[in-house]
């Protein structure tokens, strides 16, 4: 099958969002299982941390790719009226668009360079 195999791409995305959202939840409750974080400077030091901040941004970006692959195969399937199709859509890439902004301001508020 090659790259451009129509469904490939986002079937490839999809798998590869789905074991990041996967490797960085084990990593975090492992993380909190291996050192307990008992007090909020704990919390504070945890999140303040670019990387950790870095990762967990990533982590938001790929719920909403694989979120936005998802709904949409749905909304092909279902919605059959051109126009409303791509009213859906656009709504949904709005919204996910916004939440991932959203994310990555109250993130990196968290951060002092």
């Amino acid at each position: 099958m090659s790259w451009q195999a129509h469904g490939y791409r986002a079937w490839f995305l999809q798998r590869v969002s789905a074991l990041y959202i996967v490797l960085c939840l084990l990593f975090i409750i492992g993380f909190i299982c291996i050192s307990p974080i008992n007090s909020f400077e704990q919390w504070r030091s945890f999140f303040y941390s670019p990387v950790t901040n870095i990762l967990i941004l990533l982590f938001f970006i790929a719920i909403m790719v694989h979120a936005w692959i998802g709904i949409r195969d749905v909304v092909l399937d279902y919605v059959h009226s051109v126009v409303l199709r791509l009213i859906v859509l656009n709504l949904l890439m709005a919204f996910l668009i916004s939440m991932s902004v959203w994310a990555g301001y109250i993130l990196f508020t968290l951060v002092k360079l």
